[in-house]
Protein backbone atom coordinates (compact mmCIF):
# COMPACT_ATOMS: atom_id res chain seq x y z
CA UNK A 1 0.00 0.00 0.00
CA UNK A 2 3.13 1.97 0.82
CA UNK A 3 4.52 1.78 -2.52
CA UNK A 4 1.29 2.33 -4.62
CA UNK A 5 0.17 5.39 -2.18
CA UNK A 6 4.10 6.67 -3.53
CA UNK A 7 3.55 6.09 -6.67
CA UNK A 8 0.01 7.76 -6.46
CA UNK A 9 1.95 10.95 -5.06
CA UNK A 10 4.53 11.00 -7.58
CA UNK A 11 1.69 10.06 -10.74
CA UNK A 12 -0.16 13.68 -8.84
CA UNK A 13 2.85 15.28 -8.81
CA UNK A 14 3.74 14.69 -12.38
CA UNK A 15 0.31 15.71 -13.21
CA UNK A 16 0.49 19.47 -11.70
CA UNK A 17 3.84 19.89 -12.89
CA UNK A 18 2.49 18.92 -16.63
CA UNK A 19 -0.57 21.21 -16.07
CA UNK A 20 1.69 24.10 -14.88
CA UNK A 21 3.68 24.26 -17.91
CA UNK A 22 0.26 23.99 -19.53
CA UNK A 23 -0.57 26.67 -17.89
CA UNK A 24 2.04 28.45 -18.55
CA UNK A 25 2.58 28.15 -21.79
CA UNK A 26 -0.81 29.11 -22.37
CA UNK A 27 -0.33 32.55 -20.49
CA UNK A 28 2.75 32.94 -22.52
CA UNK A 29 1.01 32.41 -25.85
CA UNK A 30 -1.43 34.49 -24.77
CA UNK A 31 0.80 37.39 -23.46
CA UNK A 32 2.76 37.04 -27.21
CA UNK A 33 -0.41 37.24 -28.90
CA UNK A 34 -1.54 40.27 -27.95
CA UNK A 35 1.84 41.56 -28.16
CA UNK A 36 2.26 40.91 -31.85
CA UNK A 37 -1.26 42.29 -32.07
CA UNK A 38 -0.40 45.89 -30.81
CA UNK A 39 2.99 45.52 -32.95
CA UNK A 40 0.66 45.27 -35.99
CA UNK A 41 -1.96 47.91 -35.02
CA UNK A 42 1.33 50.28 -34.68
CA UNK A 43 2.85 49.22 -37.55
CA UNK A 44 0.38 48.40 -40.40
CA UNK A 45 -1.12 51.71 -40.34
CA UNK A 46 2.23 52.81 -41.08
CA UNK A 47 2.30 50.73 -44.08
CA UNK A 48 -0.58 51.45 -45.36
CA UNK A 49 0.24 54.81 -45.67
CA UNK A 50 3.19 54.65 -47.34
CA UNK A 51 1.68 52.07 -50.04
CA UNK A 52 -0.94 54.92 -50.37
CA UNK A 53 1.25 57.36 -50.81
CA UNK A 54 3.42 55.76 -52.95
CA UNK A 55 0.49 54.56 -55.75
CA UNK A 56 -0.95 58.31 -55.34
CA UNK A 57 2.52 59.65 -56.17
CA UNK A 58 2.23 57.80 -59.22
CA UNK A 59 0.84 59.37 -62.31
CA UNK A 60 0.04 58.75 -66.10
CA UNK A 61 3.19 59.66 -67.99
CA UNK A 62 5.34 59.19 -65.26
CA UNK A 63 9.14 57.41 -65.37
CA UNK A 64 9.33 54.47 -62.91
CA UNK A 65 11.56 51.62 -62.00
CA UNK A 66 10.36 48.17 -61.85
CA UNK A 67 11.89 46.37 -58.58
CA UNK A 68 11.72 42.43 -58.88
CA UNK A 69 11.09 40.27 -55.61
CA UNK A 70 12.41 36.94 -56.84
CA UNK A 71 15.65 36.26 -59.10
CA UNK A 72 12.87 35.29 -61.91
CA UNK A 73 11.88 39.19 -62.37
CA UNK A 74 9.12 40.82 -62.00
CA UNK A 75 5.84 38.95 -63.65
CA UNK A 76 4.15 41.27 -66.11
CA UNK A 77 0.25 40.70 -66.91
CA UNK A 78 -2.17 41.38 -69.39
CA UNK A 79 -5.14 42.73 -67.90
CA UNK A 80 -5.36 44.52 -64.04
CA UNK A 81 -5.49 41.18 -62.27
CA UNK A 82 -3.69 38.31 -62.46
CA UNK A 83 -3.17 37.17 -66.36
CA UNK A 84 0.26 36.34 -66.62
CA UNK A 85 1.85 37.09 -69.63
CA UNK A 86 5.95 36.96 -69.20
CA UNK A 87 8.73 38.45 -66.46
CA UNK A 88 11.42 41.04 -67.26
CA UNK A 89 14.24 41.85 -64.96
CA UNK A 90 15.07 43.73 -62.50
CA UNK A 91 15.44 47.39 -62.65
CA UNK A 92 13.75 47.82 -66.08
CA UNK A 93 12.35 51.12 -66.58
CA UNK A 94 9.30 51.78 -67.77
CA UNK A 95 6.46 54.70 -68.22
CA UNK A 96 2.91 54.78 -66.36
CA UNK A 97 -0.01 55.22 -68.56
CA UNK A 98 -2.87 54.37 -65.84
CA UNK A 99 -3.92 52.72 -63.05
CA UNK A 100 -7.16 50.97 -62.84
CA UNK A 101 -9.54 52.55 -60.06
CA UNK A 102 -11.22 48.79 -58.97
CA UNK A 103 -7.76 47.06 -58.40
CA UNK A 104 -4.85 49.40 -57.78
CA UNK A 105 -2.70 48.23 -60.33
CA UNK A 106 -0.60 50.30 -62.88
CA UNK A 107 -0.77 49.69 -66.73
CA UNK A 108 2.91 50.57 -67.98
CA UNK A 109 4.76 50.81 -70.97
CA UNK A 110 8.28 49.36 -71.95
CA UNK A 111 10.96 51.01 -74.09
CA UNK A 112 10.51 48.48 -76.04
CA UNK A 113 6.89 50.08 -76.71
CA UNK A 114 5.25 46.97 -75.47
CA UNK A 115 2.30 47.71 -72.91
CA UNK A 116 1.25 45.47 -69.94
CA UNK A 117 0.10 45.88 -66.40
CA UNK A 118 1.64 45.51 -62.89
CA UNK A 119 0.85 45.60 -59.54
CA UNK A 120 2.05 48.45 -57.63
CA UNK A 121 4.55 46.22 -55.14
CA UNK A 122 6.36 46.14 -58.35
CA UNK A 123 7.11 49.66 -58.99
CA UNK A 124 9.65 52.16 -57.39
CA UNK A 125 10.50 55.77 -58.35
CA UNK A 126 13.60 56.56 -60.49
CA UNK A 127 16.52 57.95 -57.68
CA UNK A 128 16.33 61.06 -59.62
CA UNK A 129 12.48 61.43 -58.75
CA UNK A 130 12.95 60.23 -55.30
CA UNK A 131 16.01 62.52 -54.67
CA UNK A 132 15.45 65.59 -56.32
CA UNK A 133 12.86 67.64 -54.34
CA UNK A 134 12.83 70.28 -57.14
CA UNK A 135 10.75 68.22 -59.42
CA UNK A 136 8.05 66.00 -57.56
CA UNK A 137 5.14 64.89 -59.73
CA UNK A 138 2.87 67.65 -61.53
CA UNK A 139 -0.04 69.00 -58.97
CA UNK A 140 2.69 68.55 -56.03
CA UNK A 141 4.90 70.89 -54.40
CA UNK A 142 6.79 72.39 -57.18
CA UNK A 143 4.37 72.97 -59.35
CA UNK A 144 2.04 75.59 -57.12
CA UNK A 145 5.27 77.19 -55.97
CA UNK A 146 6.79 78.74 -60.07
CA UNK A 147 3.39 78.97 -60.69
CA UNK A 148 2.35 81.23 -58.01
CA UNK A 149 4.75 84.12 -59.31
CA UNK A 150 6.85 85.33 -61.75
CA UNK A 151 9.74 86.05 -58.68
CA UNK A 152 9.09 82.68 -57.19
CA UNK A 153 9.39 81.47 -60.74
CA UNK A 154 12.60 82.65 -60.86
CA UNK A 155 13.89 81.60 -57.10
CA UNK A 156 13.31 77.93 -58.26
CA UNK A 157 15.31 78.65 -61.30
CA UNK A 158 18.46 80.01 -59.32
CA UNK A 159 18.23 76.97 -57.10
CA UNK A 160 18.25 74.77 -60.16
CA UNK A 161 15.23 73.64 -60.00
CA UNK A 162 13.70 72.24 -63.27
CA UNK A 163 10.41 69.92 -64.17
CA UNK A 164 12.59 66.74 -64.50
CA UNK A 165 12.94 65.39 -68.46
CA UNK A 166 15.54 62.24 -69.13
CA UNK A 167 18.42 63.58 -71.03
CA UNK A 168 17.22 60.95 -73.68
CA UNK A 169 13.49 62.12 -74.22
CA UNK A 170 12.14 65.43 -76.16
CA UNK A 171 10.01 68.24 -74.88
CA UNK A 172 6.93 69.13 -77.13
CA UNK A 173 3.95 71.18 -75.21
CA UNK A 174 0.86 72.84 -76.59
CA UNK A 175 -0.41 75.76 -75.02
CA UNK A 176 -3.17 78.18 -75.85
CA UNK A 177 -1.90 82.00 -74.43
CA UNK A 178 -5.18 83.80 -74.53
CA UNK A 179 -4.75 86.56 -77.18
CA UNK A 180 -0.91 86.52 -76.63
CA UNK A 181 0.58 88.89 -75.58
CA UNK A 182 -2.48 91.25 -74.57
CA UNK A 183 -4.12 88.34 -72.73
CA UNK A 184 -7.69 89.81 -73.76
CA UNK A 185 -9.45 90.96 -77.54
CA UNK A 186 -8.37 94.29 -78.88
CA UNK A 187 -11.58 95.46 -78.45
CA UNK A 188 -12.60 95.25 -75.24
CA UNK A 189 -11.47 93.25 -71.70
CA UNK A 190 -12.68 92.21 -68.60
CA UNK A 191 -11.72 92.21 -64.52
CA UNK A 192 -9.44 88.48 -65.54
CA UNK A 193 -7.67 90.01 -67.64
CA UNK A 194 -3.78 91.38 -68.21
CA UNK A 195 -1.65 91.61 -70.70
CA UNK A 196 1.07 88.30 -71.04
CA UNK A 197 3.42 88.31 -68.28
CA UNK A 198 6.51 87.93 -70.68
CA UNK A 199 8.77 87.67 -67.80
CA UNK A 200 7.32 85.30 -65.96
CA UNK A 201 5.91 82.80 -69.47
CA UNK A 202 10.23 82.92 -70.08
CA UNK A 203 11.01 81.63 -66.99
CA UNK A 204 7.79 78.65 -66.91
CA UNK A 205 9.63 78.13 -70.17
CA UNK A 206 13.07 77.46 -69.26
CA UNK A 207 11.76 75.40 -65.88
CA UNK A 208 9.56 72.70 -67.85
CA UNK A 209 12.54 72.38 -70.05
CA UNK A 210 10.83 72.94 -73.53
CA UNK A 211 12.08 71.77 -76.74
CA UNK A 212 9.40 72.57 -78.91
CA UNK A 213 6.13 75.10 -77.70
CA UNK A 214 3.25 74.93 -79.66
CA UNK A 215 0.87 77.77 -79.19
CA UNK A 216 -2.42 79.16 -80.00
CA UNK A 217 -3.56 82.66 -80.07
CA UNK A 218 -1.30 84.41 -81.46
CA UNK A 219 -1.57 87.85 -82.90
CA UNK A 220 0.19 89.12 -85.83
CA UNK A 221 0.72 92.75 -85.04
CA UNK A 222 3.95 94.69 -84.56
CA UNK A 223 3.78 94.13 -80.75
CA UNK A 224 3.15 90.52 -81.02
CA UNK A 225 6.17 90.45 -82.84
CA UNK A 226 8.37 92.56 -80.50
CA UNK A 227 7.05 90.31 -77.86
CA UNK A 228 8.29 86.88 -79.43
CA UNK A 229 11.76 88.64 -80.11
CA UNK A 230 11.96 89.84 -76.37
CA UNK A 231 11.02 86.43 -75.47
CA UNK A 232 14.09 84.65 -77.66
CA UNK A 233 16.53 86.73 -76.38
CA UNK A 234 15.62 86.15 -72.78
CA UNK A 235 15.48 82.54 -73.47
CA UNK A 236 18.96 82.71 -75.47
CA UNK A 237 20.35 84.71 -72.09
CA UNK A 238 19.16 82.20 -69.97
CA UNK A 239 19.79 78.81 -71.37
CA UNK A 240 22.69 79.66 -73.52
CA UNK A 241 21.05 78.52 -76.56
CA UNK A 242 19.15 80.15 -80.11
CA UNK A 243 15.48 80.39 -80.01
CA UNK A 244 13.27 80.33 -83.17
CA UNK A 245 9.61 81.71 -83.80
CA UNK A 246 7.64 80.65 -86.74
CA UNK A 247 3.43 81.20 -87.04
CA UNK A 248 0.73 80.57 -89.93
CA UNK A 249 1.13 83.74 -92.00
CA UNK A 250 -2.16 84.15 -93.31
CA UNK A 251 -4.98 86.27 -91.30
CA UNK A 252 -5.47 89.14 -90.33
CA UNK A 253 -2.57 90.77 -87.55
CA UNK A 254 -5.39 91.34 -84.76
CA UNK A 255 -6.91 87.27 -85.30
CA UNK A 256 -5.86 84.76 -83.97
CA UNK A 257 -2.42 82.63 -85.08
CA UNK A 258 -1.03 79.13 -84.60
CA UNK A 259 2.97 78.58 -84.30
CA UNK A 260 6.00 77.11 -82.90
CA UNK A 261 8.97 78.26 -80.99
CA UNK A 262 11.79 75.91 -80.88
CA UNK A 263 14.94 75.78 -79.54
CA UNK A 264 17.16 75.01 -82.04
CA UNK A 265 19.99 73.47 -79.84
CA UNK A 266 17.67 70.52 -79.25
CA UNK A 267 16.21 70.03 -82.71
CA UNK A 268 15.22 71.39 -86.48
CA UNK A 269 12.17 72.83 -87.70
CA UNK A 270 11.33 72.97 -91.26
CA UNK A 271 8.77 72.32 -94.64
CA UNK A 272 6.45 74.39 -92.76
CA UNK A 273 3.22 74.26 -94.64
CA UNK A 274 -0.22 75.65 -94.01
CA UNK A 275 -2.78 73.28 -94.30
CA UNK A 276 -6.02 74.90 -95.16
CA UNK A 277 -7.94 71.29 -94.47
CA UNK A 278 -8.57 72.26 -91.14
CA UNK A 279 -10.30 75.35 -91.92
CA UNK A 280 -13.93 74.21 -91.68
CA UNK A 281 -15.10 76.82 -93.95
CA UNK A 282 -12.26 76.86 -96.39
CA UNK A 283 -12.21 75.13 -99.58
CA UNK A 284 -8.98 75.39 -101.35
CA UNK A 285 -5.09 77.01 -100.34
CA UNK A 286 -6.69 80.72 -101.20
CA UNK A 287 -9.02 80.38 -98.50
CA UNK A 288 -6.83 79.18 -95.42
CA UNK A 289 -7.49 82.13 -92.98
CA UNK A 290 -11.43 82.40 -94.60
CA UNK A 291 -14.02 83.27 -91.91
CA UNK A 292 -11.71 84.35 -89.24
CA UNK A 293 -10.60 80.67 -88.52
CA UNK A 294 -6.94 78.92 -88.51
CA UNK A 295 -5.66 76.39 -90.69
CA UNK A 296 -3.27 74.35 -89.47
CA UNK A 297 0.20 74.02 -89.42
CA UNK A 298 2.68 71.97 -90.56
CA UNK A 299 6.70 71.11 -89.56
CA UNK A 300 9.04 68.70 -90.23
CA UNK A 301 10.92 68.03 -86.96
CA UNK A 302 14.12 65.88 -86.59
CA UNK A 303 16.30 66.02 -83.54
CA UNK A 304 20.13 67.30 -83.69
CA UNK A 305 20.98 64.45 -81.98
CA UNK A 306 22.90 61.83 -84.23
CA UNK A 307 19.80 59.13 -85.37
CA UNK A 308 17.67 61.05 -82.95
CA UNK A 309 13.74 61.25 -83.48
CA UNK A 310 12.05 62.82 -86.23
CA UNK A 311 8.25 62.76 -87.05
CA UNK A 312 5.49 65.15 -88.50
CA UNK A 313 4.03 67.80 -86.21
CA UNK A 314 0.73 69.51 -87.27
CA UNK A 315 -0.19 72.19 -84.90
CA UNK A 316 -4.33 72.71 -84.77
CA UNK A 317 -6.70 75.60 -83.32
CA UNK A 318 -10.22 74.63 -84.17
CA UNK A 319 -13.52 76.38 -83.74
CA UNK A 320 -14.60 78.06 -80.57
CA UNK A 321 -18.13 77.69 -78.88
CA UNK A 322 -20.38 76.09 -77.11
CA UNK A 323 -23.25 75.78 -79.87
CA UNK A 324 -24.48 73.00 -82.80
CA UNK A 325 -23.01 75.27 -85.51
CA UNK A 326 -19.33 75.32 -84.58
CA UNK A 327 -19.38 71.42 -82.58
CA UNK A 328 -20.34 70.80 -86.31
CA UNK A 329 -17.25 72.88 -87.85
CA UNK A 330 -14.82 70.85 -85.51
CA UNK A 331 -16.14 67.70 -86.59
CA UNK A 332 -15.66 68.52 -90.80
CA UNK A 333 -12.30 69.95 -90.04
CA UNK A 334 -11.52 66.46 -88.09
CA UNK A 335 -12.93 64.43 -90.86
CA UNK A 336 -10.00 66.40 -92.86
CA UNK A 337 -7.19 64.63 -91.51
CA UNK A 338 -6.99 62.39 -93.96
CA UNK A 339 -6.73 64.43 -96.73
CA UNK A 340 -3.27 65.27 -95.07
CA UNK A 341 -2.31 62.60 -93.56
CA UNK A 342 -1.92 59.91 -96.38
CA UNK A 343 0.79 61.49 -98.26
CA UNK A 344 3.05 62.40 -94.93
CA UNK A 345 2.72 58.47 -93.67
CA UNK A 346 4.39 57.87 -96.84
CA UNK A 347 7.50 59.73 -95.99
CA UNK A 348 7.30 58.47 -92.46
CA UNK A 349 4.53 57.05 -90.03
CA UNK A 350 5.54 59.20 -87.33
CA UNK A 351 2.76 62.48 -86.74
CA UNK A 352 1.98 64.22 -83.91
CA UNK A 353 -1.59 66.46 -84.30
CA UNK A 354 -1.37 68.29 -80.78
CA UNK A 355 -3.22 71.62 -80.01
CA UNK A 356 -6.33 73.36 -78.88
CA UNK A 357 -9.30 71.11 -80.69
CA UNK A 358 -12.59 73.25 -78.11
CA UNK A 359 -13.69 70.19 -77.94
CA UNK A 360 -16.41 72.27 -75.13
CA UNK A 361 -19.78 70.60 -76.92
CA UNK A 362 -22.91 72.32 -77.73
CA UNK A 363 -23.34 74.40 -74.50
CA UNK A 364 -24.20 71.59 -71.59
CA UNK A 365 -22.51 68.84 -70.07
CA UNK A 366 -24.42 66.26 -71.83
CA UNK A 367 -22.55 67.07 -75.54
CA UNK A 368 -19.66 67.83 -74.06
CA UNK A 369 -18.91 64.33 -73.03
CA UNK A 370 -20.48 63.01 -76.60
CA UNK A 371 -18.01 65.62 -77.93
CA UNK A 372 -15.21 64.45 -76.36
CA UNK A 373 -16.17 60.45 -77.05
CA UNK A 374 -16.85 61.05 -80.58
CA UNK A 375 -13.42 63.09 -81.16
CA UNK A 376 -11.82 59.79 -79.90
CA UNK A 377 -13.86 57.71 -81.61
CA UNK A 378 -13.10 59.69 -85.05
CA UNK A 379 -9.39 60.35 -84.99
CA UNK A 380 -8.89 56.77 -84.02
CA UNK A 381 -10.32 55.98 -87.69
CA UNK A 382 -8.42 59.05 -89.58
CA UNK A 383 -5.56 57.60 -91.54
CA UNK A 384 -3.21 56.09 -90.39
CA UNK A 385 -5.29 55.68 -86.98
CA UNK A 386 -4.75 58.04 -83.95
CA UNK A 387 -4.17 57.49 -80.12
CA UNK A 388 -5.70 60.67 -78.57
CA UNK A 389 -3.52 60.72 -75.42
CA UNK A 390 -4.93 60.52 -71.73
CA UNK A 391 -4.06 63.52 -69.27
CA UNK A 392 -3.70 63.89 -65.66
CA UNK A 393 -5.35 65.81 -64.50
CA UNK A 394 -8.00 65.28 -66.87
CA UNK A 395 -8.37 69.18 -67.53
CA UNK A 396 -6.32 71.57 -69.73
CA UNK A 397 -8.13 74.90 -69.40
CA UNK A 398 -10.43 76.80 -66.72
CA UNK A 399 -14.13 78.87 -67.14
CA UNK A 400 -16.39 80.26 -65.15
CA UNK A 401 -14.74 78.24 -62.68
CA UNK A 402 -14.68 74.99 -63.78
CA UNK A 403 -11.94 72.95 -65.21
CA UNK A 404 -12.41 71.51 -68.96
CA UNK A 405 -10.42 69.21 -71.37
CA UNK A 406 -10.05 71.35 -75.05
CA UNK A 407 -6.12 70.89 -75.67
CA UNK A 408 -5.42 67.41 -77.16
CA UNK A 409 -2.42 65.34 -78.07
CA UNK A 410 -3.05 62.43 -81.23
CA UNK A 411 -0.26 60.44 -81.65
CA UNK A 412 -0.02 57.84 -84.81
CA UNK A 413 -0.20 54.53 -83.55
CA UNK A 414 2.17 53.25 -85.63
CA UNK A 415 5.00 55.85 -83.53
CA UNK A 416 6.88 53.91 -81.24
CA UNK A 417 9.11 56.69 -79.95
CA UNK A 418 5.82 58.51 -77.93
CA UNK A 419 6.60 55.91 -75.23
CA UNK A 420 4.24 56.88 -72.24
CA UNK A 421 0.99 57.09 -74.86
CA UNK A 422 0.85 59.77 -72.07
CA UNK A 423 0.46 63.53 -71.59
CA UNK A 424 0.68 65.38 -68.58
CA UNK A 425 -1.05 68.98 -67.60
CA UNK A 426 0.89 71.49 -65.93
CA UNK A 427 -0.03 75.04 -64.22
CA UNK A 428 -2.89 75.82 -62.05
CA UNK A 429 -4.62 72.79 -63.18
CA UNK A 430 -2.27 70.59 -62.02
CA UNK A 431 -2.01 72.76 -58.74
CA UNK A 432 -5.82 72.76 -58.48
CA UNK A 433 -5.77 69.43 -59.65
CA UNK A 434 -8.98 70.27 -61.81
CA UNK A 435 -11.75 71.19 -58.70
CA UNK A 436 -13.51 74.36 -59.01
CA UNK A 437 -12.38 77.85 -58.39
CA UNK A 438 -14.34 79.77 -56.25
CA UNK A 439 -13.25 83.29 -55.42
CA UNK A 440 -10.42 84.76 -57.13
CA UNK A 441 -8.48 83.19 -60.22
CA UNK A 442 -5.08 82.06 -59.46
CA UNK A 443 -2.47 84.67 -60.75
CA UNK A 444 -1.51 82.32 -63.79
CA UNK A 445 -4.90 82.60 -65.03
CA UNK A 446 -4.85 86.42 -65.07
CA UNK A 447 -1.57 86.92 -66.29
CA UNK A 448 -0.73 84.10 -68.39
CA UNK A 449 -3.57 81.86 -70.40
CA UNK A 450 -7.39 80.46 -69.38
CA UNK A 451 -5.50 77.27 -70.80
CA UNK A 452 -2.88 75.22 -69.25
CA UNK A 453 0.51 73.75 -71.04
CA UNK A 454 0.19 70.00 -72.13
CA UNK A 455 3.29 67.85 -72.39
CA UNK A 456 4.40 65.00 -73.66
CA UNK A 457 7.68 63.88 -73.93
CA UNK A 458 8.96 61.42 -76.73
CA UNK A 459 12.18 59.04 -77.15
CA UNK A 460 14.70 60.88 -78.41
CA UNK A 461 15.72 58.39 -81.48
CA UNK A 462 14.95 57.09 -84.54
CA UNK A 463 12.85 53.52 -83.59
CA UNK A 464 10.97 53.39 -87.19
CA UNK A 465 10.76 50.15 -88.55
Amino acid sequence: MAVLTRGSALSRESRFSRISQLRVFSLWWEISSKLWVIILLVLLPGMGLRSAGDQKAVQAGQPIILHAQKPVGVPLHRTPQPSYWKHVPDQTPATVQQIDSQTGWIQIRLESGESAWVSPKYVRMPPSARSDRSTPPLGQAASPTVWSSPASCEHALMQGQRLDRPSTRLRIVTWNLRWFPYGHPLEGRNAHDAATDLRWLTCLLVWMQVDILAVQESLATPQADAAWSAIMQALKEQTGQRWHWYRQPCGKPDSHHVGVLWNTARVTLSRFQTLWQFNAHAQSPAEACSAGLRPGLYAWVESRKPHGVDFHLIVLHLKSGPTVAALEARHRALNRIDWVTPSLAKLDADIIILGDFNTMGAGDRRSQRYELKAFRRLVAKESPGFDTLPVSPACTHYFGGRGGRLDHVLVAKAMREVVSRAARVSGYCASTQCRRIVGDYPLAYRRLSDHCPVIVDVADRDDDG
